[in-house]
Protein backbone atom coordinates (compact mmCIF):
# COMPACT_ATOMS: atom_id res chain seq x y z
CA UNK A 1 0.00 0.00 0.00
CA UNK A 2 1.43 3.51 -0.88
CA UNK A 3 0.56 6.51 1.01
CA UNK A 4 -1.97 8.71 -1.48
CA UNK A 5 -3.56 11.60 1.49
CA UNK A 6 -1.22 14.14 2.74
CA UNK A 7 -2.73 16.11 5.79
CA UNK A 8 -1.05 19.87 6.08
CA UNK A 9 -1.43 22.60 7.97
CA UNK A 10 -5.07 24.59 7.17
CA UNK A 11 -4.00 27.69 4.72
CA UNK A 12 -6.92 29.79 3.44
CA UNK A 13 -7.12 29.50 0.31
CA UNK A 14 -10.63 31.39 -0.30
CA UNK A 15 -10.85 33.22 -4.36
CA UNK A 16 -11.43 36.96 -4.12
CA UNK A 17 -13.65 37.03 -6.63
CA UNK A 18 -17.51 36.32 -5.22
CA UNK A 19 -20.47 34.80 -7.89
CA UNK A 20 -18.30 33.54 -10.72
CA UNK A 21 -15.68 30.41 -10.89
CA UNK A 22 -12.22 31.42 -10.18
CA UNK A 23 -8.89 29.46 -10.40
CA UNK A 24 -7.36 28.89 -6.71
CA UNK A 25 -3.80 27.94 -7.20
CA UNK A 26 -2.29 26.33 -4.53
CA UNK A 27 1.16 25.19 -6.55
CA UNK A 28 3.33 27.45 -2.73
CA UNK A 29 1.12 24.68 -0.81
CA UNK A 30 0.91 21.17 -2.34
CA UNK A 31 3.73 19.43 -4.30
CA UNK A 32 4.38 18.54 -8.00
CA UNK A 33 2.25 15.57 -8.94
CA UNK A 34 -0.64 16.40 -6.81
CA UNK A 35 -4.44 15.27 -7.82
CA UNK A 36 -6.50 16.91 -5.64
CA UNK A 37 -6.78 18.98 -2.54
CA UNK A 38 -8.88 17.92 0.61
CA UNK A 39 -10.44 21.15 1.76
CA UNK A 40 -12.61 22.50 4.90
CA UNK A 41 -15.41 24.99 3.71
CA UNK A 42 -17.19 27.29 6.22
CA UNK A 43 -19.69 29.50 6.37
CA UNK A 44 -19.23 32.32 8.79
CA UNK A 45 -22.09 33.69 8.48
CA UNK A 46 -24.97 33.35 11.27
CA UNK A 47 -27.89 34.33 8.86
CA UNK A 48 -27.41 34.09 5.66
CA UNK A 49 -26.72 31.45 3.06
CA UNK A 50 -24.02 31.52 0.42
CA UNK A 51 -22.91 29.60 -2.59
CA UNK A 52 -20.33 27.36 -2.76
CA UNK A 53 -19.00 25.41 -5.71
CA UNK A 54 -16.16 23.16 -6.44
CA UNK A 55 -14.59 21.88 -9.80
CA UNK A 56 -11.40 20.56 -11.27
CA UNK A 57 -9.72 23.02 -13.49
CA UNK A 58 -11.24 23.04 -17.11
CA UNK A 59 -13.92 21.23 -15.91
CA UNK A 60 -17.55 22.35 -17.77
CA UNK A 61 -19.69 21.17 -14.55
CA UNK A 62 -21.33 24.19 -12.74
CA UNK A 63 -22.96 22.82 -9.71
CA UNK A 64 -22.98 26.02 -6.86
CA UNK A 65 -25.59 25.12 -4.63
CA UNK A 66 -26.51 27.21 -1.35
CA UNK A 67 -23.91 26.47 1.58
CA UNK A 68 -26.23 27.15 4.41
CA UNK A 69 -25.55 30.03 6.94
CA UNK A 70 -22.96 28.80 10.25
CA UNK A 71 -22.22 25.46 8.36
CA UNK A 72 -19.04 23.71 7.94
CA UNK A 73 -17.97 20.33 5.84
CA UNK A 74 -15.35 19.18 4.21
CA UNK A 75 -14.78 18.60 0.37
CA UNK A 76 -11.67 16.87 -2.08
CA UNK A 77 -11.55 18.11 -5.70
CA UNK A 78 -9.09 17.56 -8.32
CA UNK A 79 -6.38 20.23 -9.33
CA UNK A 80 -4.59 19.84 -12.65
CA UNK A 81 -1.16 20.02 -13.62
CA UNK A 82 -0.25 23.12 -12.37
CA UNK A 83 -2.18 22.51 -9.33
CA UNK A 84 -5.41 24.86 -9.54
CA UNK A 85 -8.79 24.00 -8.92
CA UNK A 86 -11.76 25.93 -9.50
CA UNK A 87 -13.88 27.38 -6.51
CA UNK A 88 -17.49 29.32 -6.95
CA UNK A 89 -18.19 31.17 -3.26
CA UNK A 90 -21.09 33.56 -3.22
CA UNK A 91 -19.65 36.08 -0.48
CA UNK A 92 -16.07 36.05 -0.19
CA UNK A 93 -15.86 37.26 3.29
CA UNK A 94 -18.33 35.17 5.07
CA UNK A 95 -17.38 31.56 2.88
CA UNK A 96 -13.87 30.75 4.12
CA UNK A 97 -11.95 27.88 2.06
CA UNK A 98 -9.17 25.97 3.98
CA UNK A 99 -6.70 24.29 2.65
CA UNK A 100 -6.22 20.71 5.02
CA UNK A 101 -4.18 18.12 2.59
CA UNK A 102 -3.53 16.96 -1.15
CA UNK A 103 -3.81 13.47 -2.43
CA UNK A 104 -1.39 12.24 -5.32
CA UNK A 105 -1.45 9.04 -7.94
CA UNK A 106 -3.91 6.61 -6.28
CA UNK A 107 -6.50 8.93 -6.10
CA UNK A 108 -8.06 10.12 -9.42
CA UNK A 109 -10.41 12.77 -9.94
CA UNK A 110 -12.36 13.26 -13.43
CA UNK A 111 -12.46 17.00 -15.12
CA UNK A 112 -16.43 16.68 -15.32
CA UNK A 113 -18.19 14.66 -13.02
CA UNK A 114 -20.44 11.26 -13.99
CA UNK A 115 -23.88 11.72 -12.78
CA UNK A 116 -24.67 8.55 -10.81
CA UNK A 117 -28.46 9.80 -9.64
CA UNK A 118 -30.70 7.02 -8.44
CA UNK A 119 -33.65 6.43 -10.54
CA UNK A 120 -35.44 5.25 -7.55
CA UNK A 121 -36.71 6.37 -3.76
CA UNK A 122 -37.10 4.83 -0.37
CA UNK A 123 -34.35 1.85 -0.67
CA UNK A 124 -31.05 1.31 -0.68
CA UNK A 125 -29.77 0.55 -4.59
CA UNK A 126 -26.37 -0.08 -5.93
CA UNK A 127 -24.14 2.23 -7.90
CA UNK A 128 -22.04 0.75 -10.01
CA UNK A 129 -18.89 2.52 -10.80
CA UNK A 130 -16.55 -0.43 -12.64
CA UNK A 131 -16.64 1.64 -16.06
CA UNK A 132 -15.43 4.97 -14.80
CA UNK A 133 -13.36 3.53 -11.47
CA UNK A 134 -11.52 0.91 -12.46
CA UNK A 135 -9.49 -0.86 -9.35
CA UNK A 136 -11.14 1.85 -7.14
CA UNK A 137 -11.72 0.94 -3.12
CA UNK A 138 -13.13 4.20 -2.59
CA UNK A 139 -15.55 6.49 -4.69
CA UNK A 140 -15.54 10.35 -4.39
CA UNK A 141 -18.75 11.70 -4.42
CA UNK A 142 -20.52 15.52 -5.01
CA UNK A 143 -24.16 15.09 -4.01
CA UNK A 144 -26.50 17.91 -5.09
CA UNK A 145 -29.95 18.70 -3.68
CA UNK A 146 -33.15 20.90 -4.66
CA UNK A 147 -33.41 21.57 -0.96
CA UNK A 148 -33.26 18.75 1.82
CA UNK A 149 -33.81 15.33 1.89
CA UNK A 150 -32.92 12.33 3.16
CA UNK A 151 -30.04 10.65 1.80
CA UNK A 152 -27.56 7.90 2.57
CA UNK A 153 -23.90 6.27 1.19
CA UNK A 154 -22.46 2.91 2.16
CA UNK A 155 -19.99 0.20 0.99
CA UNK A 156 -21.91 -2.35 -0.88
CA UNK A 157 -22.60 -5.43 1.57
CA UNK A 158 -22.58 -3.20 4.83
CA UNK A 159 -25.42 -3.60 6.90
CA UNK A 160 -25.04 0.51 7.96
CA UNK A 161 -28.77 2.41 7.37
CA UNK A 162 -27.76 5.96 8.53
CA UNK A 163 -30.21 7.98 6.15
CA UNK A 164 -30.49 11.74 7.20
CA UNK A 165 -31.95 14.78 5.04
CA UNK A 166 -28.77 16.77 3.95
CA UNK A 167 -29.56 20.49 2.99
CA UNK A 168 -27.98 21.80 -1.04
CA UNK A 169 -25.18 20.42 -1.06
CA UNK A 170 -22.19 17.79 0.04
CA UNK A 171 -19.29 15.90 -0.45
CA UNK A 172 -18.89 12.24 0.52
CA UNK A 173 -15.98 9.22 -0.02
CA UNK A 174 -17.26 6.33 0.65
CA UNK A 175 -15.87 2.63 0.25
CA UNK A 176 -16.85 -0.15 -3.00
CA UNK A 177 -16.83 -3.52 -3.30
CA UNK A 178 -14.30 -5.61 -5.36
CA UNK A 179 -16.57 -4.97 -8.75
CA UNK A 180 -16.38 -1.11 -7.39
CA UNK A 181 -20.35 -0.98 -6.62
CA UNK A 182 -21.45 1.20 -3.48
CA UNK A 183 -25.27 1.66 -2.42
CA UNK A 184 -27.13 4.74 -2.18
CA UNK A 185 -30.07 5.82 -0.81
CA UNK A 186 -32.52 9.08 -1.47
CA UNK A 187 -35.61 9.80 -0.11
CA UNK A 188 -36.70 12.35 -3.06
CA UNK A 189 -35.63 12.03 -6.83
CA UNK A 190 -34.52 15.71 -6.58
CA UNK A 191 -31.27 14.57 -4.86
CA UNK A 192 -28.51 13.55 -7.39
CA UNK A 193 -25.21 12.00 -6.47
CA UNK A 194 -22.16 12.50 -8.69
CA UNK A 195 -19.00 10.41 -8.87
CA UNK A 196 -15.78 13.34 -9.04
CA UNK A 197 -13.41 10.80 -9.02
CA UNK A 198 -11.86 7.50 -7.07
CA UNK A 199 -9.31 6.26 -5.15
CA UNK A 200 -7.16 2.96 -5.16
CA UNK A 201 -4.51 2.85 -3.36
CA UNK A 202 -3.63 4.42 0.79
CA UNK A 203 -6.89 3.87 2.13
CA UNK A 204 -9.09 1.73 4.16
CA UNK A 205 -12.79 1.24 4.12
CA UNK A 206 -14.70 -0.44 6.52
CA UNK A 207 -17.28 -2.50 5.50
CA UNK A 208 -19.31 -1.22 8.54
CA UNK A 209 -18.58 2.06 10.14
CA UNK A 210 -17.16 2.14 13.87
CA UNK A 211 -18.89 4.31 15.93
CA UNK A 212 -16.85 7.53 17.88
CA UNK A 213 -19.69 9.71 19.10
CA UNK A 214 -19.31 11.80 22.13
CA UNK A 215 -20.93 11.27 25.20
CA UNK A 216 -19.73 14.38 26.74
CA UNK A 217 -20.98 17.87 25.39
CA UNK A 218 -19.67 21.35 24.59
CA UNK A 219 -15.47 20.42 25.58
CA UNK A 220 -12.94 19.20 23.04
CA UNK A 221 -12.33 15.41 23.52
CA UNK A 222 -10.56 12.62 22.25
CA UNK A 223 -12.20 10.41 20.08
CA UNK A 224 -11.16 6.57 19.86
CA UNK A 225 -7.96 6.05 18.31
CA UNK A 226 -7.79 5.34 14.60
CA UNK A 227 -6.05 2.14 13.58
CA UNK A 228 -2.07 2.64 13.72
CA UNK A 229 -0.37 4.39 10.76
CA UNK A 230 -3.44 6.29 10.04
CA UNK A 231 -3.09 10.11 9.01
CA UNK A 232 -6.40 10.81 8.67
CA UNK A 233 -9.64 9.97 9.38
CA UNK A 234 -12.87 10.00 7.17
CA UNK A 235 -16.11 10.69 9.40
CA UNK A 236 -19.64 10.41 8.51
CA UNK A 237 -21.45 13.30 10.58
CA UNK A 238 -25.07 12.63 11.81
CA UNK A 239 -27.13 14.83 13.73
CA UNK A 240 -31.41 15.39 13.74
CA UNK A 241 -30.97 19.10 14.18
CA UNK A 242 -28.54 21.35 12.83
CA UNK A 243 -26.63 21.40 15.73
CA UNK A 244 -22.62 22.58 16.47
CA UNK A 245 -20.03 20.32 16.35
CA UNK A 246 -16.19 20.21 15.61
CA UNK A 247 -13.83 18.19 14.52
CA UNK A 248 -9.95 18.59 14.43
CA UNK A 249 -6.13 17.39 14.74
CA UNK A 250 -5.22 16.59 18.31
CA UNK A 251 -3.40 18.65 20.17
CA UNK A 252 -4.28 21.77 17.56
CA UNK A 253 -5.38 25.22 18.10
CA UNK A 254 -7.84 25.56 15.48
CA UNK A 255 -11.47 26.24 16.89
CA UNK A 256 -13.89 25.97 13.90
CA UNK A 257 -17.05 25.08 15.49
CA UNK A 258 -20.15 25.35 13.17
CA UNK A 259 -23.36 23.90 12.36
CA UNK A 260 -23.66 20.04 10.97
CA UNK A 261 -25.61 19.55 7.65
CA UNK A 262 -27.73 17.43 9.49
CA UNK A 263 -25.66 15.04 7.23
CA UNK A 264 -22.27 14.92 6.15
CA UNK A 265 -18.24 13.97 5.74
CA UNK A 266 -15.35 15.00 7.44
CA UNK A 267 -11.94 14.60 6.47
CA UNK A 268 -9.66 15.30 9.64
CA UNK A 269 -5.88 14.51 10.28
CA UNK A 270 -4.56 12.65 13.61
CA UNK A 271 -1.75 13.16 15.64
CA UNK A 272 0.94 10.26 16.39
CA UNK A 273 -1.18 8.28 18.37
CA UNK A 274 -3.95 8.45 15.58
CA UNK A 275 -6.31 11.00 17.63
CA UNK A 276 -8.69 13.25 17.03
CA UNK A 277 -10.67 15.57 18.76
CA UNK A 278 -14.22 16.50 18.67
CA UNK A 279 -16.94 18.70 20.13
CA UNK A 280 -20.51 18.86 20.21
CA UNK A 281 -23.51 20.51 21.50
CA UNK A 282 -25.76 18.10 21.60
CA UNK A 283 -25.39 14.34 21.96
CA UNK A 284 -27.45 13.59 19.01
CA UNK A 285 -24.40 14.45 17.06
CA UNK A 286 -22.61 11.18 15.93
CA UNK A 287 -19.64 10.48 14.52
CA UNK A 288 -18.95 7.07 12.36
CA UNK A 289 -15.59 6.27 10.98
CA UNK A 290 -16.20 4.73 7.12
CA UNK A 291 -12.42 4.77 6.63
CA UNK A 292 -8.83 6.28 7.51
CA UNK A 293 -5.92 6.53 5.09
CA UNK A 294 -2.87 5.33 5.85
CA UNK A 295 1.05 6.04 5.92
CA UNK A 296 3.76 3.86 4.45
CA UNK A 297 7.91 4.21 4.47
CA UNK A 298 7.62 4.45 0.85
CA UNK A 299 5.50 7.61 0.71
CA UNK A 300 7.76 9.01 3.76
CA UNK A 301 10.55 8.39 1.75
CA UNK A 302 9.07 10.27 -1.82
CA UNK A 303 8.18 13.22 0.05
CA UNK A 304 11.52 13.95 2.74
CA UNK A 305 10.31 17.87 3.22
CA UNK A 306 7.19 16.24 4.53
CA UNK A 307 8.84 14.17 7.21
CA UNK A 308 8.00 15.70 10.51
CA UNK A 309 3.71 15.85 9.45
CA UNK A 310 3.97 11.50 8.60
CA UNK A 311 5.06 10.38 11.48
CA UNK A 312 3.30 6.69 12.79
CA UNK A 313 3.82 4.40 15.37
CA UNK A 314 6.39 1.70 13.64
CA UNK A 315 6.42 3.31 10.36
CA UNK A 316 9.95 3.58 10.37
Amino acid sequence: MSQTFFPIDPVEVTPGTANAWTDVDVSAHVPDGATGVVLHCVNTDNFNDYALGLRKNGSTDDRHRNHTARKHEWAAIGVDANRVFEAYVGDTTSIDIYLVGYTISGVTFFTNAYDKSLGATGSWLDIDCATEAPGAIGLIFEGELVTFYAIGLRKNGSSDNRINNAFYHFWAMVGCDASQICEGYIGDDRADFFLIGYITDGVTFNTNATDVSLATTSTWLDLAALPAGAVMGFIEVISSTQYYFGLRKNGSAEDIYRQVNLHGWAYVECDDSQIIEGEIVNIVIDFFVVGYAEITVEAKRAFPSLASKMQAVGAI
